[in-house]
């Protein structure tokens, strides 16, 4: 059976559960998510440090760069 077979039809075990899960909107299972994996405190910056964006979003993009590379790595002899 196809991923969009099982989705058409109510009585698939994907469907109930999706159907059970998700009627009421994604509200409840964002709480639930949120219940069980309750912070003891959040860690911001300092008063006054803020992060800028963009050097943010370029360390973010070398690393993943960095780390999906496929290249071997070159070492210094």
């Amino acid at each position: 059976m196809s991923l969009v077979d099982g989705l058409r039809s109510p009585h698939t075990p994907l469907r109930r559960f999706l159907d059970r899960e998700l009627s009421a909107g994604a509200k409840p299972l964002c709480d639930a998510y949120r219940a069980q994996h309750r912070a003891a405190h959040v860690l911001l910056p300092p008063p006054g440090v803020g992060t800028e964006g963009g050097t943010v979003g370029t360390a973010i993009d070398q690393r993943l760069r960095l780390a999906f590379t496929a290249a071997a790595s070159q070492r210094c002899a």
